[in-house]
């Protein structure tokens, strides 16, 4: 089942998203379907969307917290997380409710 996560990271900006990513690399991440970036009102916004959680949790273990490391970038006791698995999403315009 598709699953989403969104963050906001006060204080966080595009330099330490660019520090943390560079880290990461540019190979492909498997399962993840899309992904967005953005700075806005002092914060670090990100949503992805993925196949499956475990592709999330996996990714997350294997390649964004070792990336923190090593870029010497964490997110803030103050970073917010909102995640949930859906039933449908559409990238090309589809109407709500057509599913995968």
């Amino acid at each position: 089942m598709p699953y989403v996560i969104v963050t906001r990271t006060p204080g966080g900006n595009l330099d330490q998203y660019r520090a943390v990513a560079a880290e990461i690399g540019s190979e492909p991440v498997p399962g993840r379907l899309a992904f967005a970036v953005g700075e806005t009102d002092g914060a670090l916004h990100t949503v992805e969307v993925w196949d499956t959680r475990a592709q999330s949790d996996r990714f997350a273990s294997d390649r964004l917290f070792p990336a923190f490391t090593r870029s010497g970038v964490q997110p803030g006791p103050d970073s917010t997380y909102l995640s949930f698995e859906t039933d449908d999403v559409a990238f090309d315009g589809s109407p709500q409710g057509a599913g995968r």
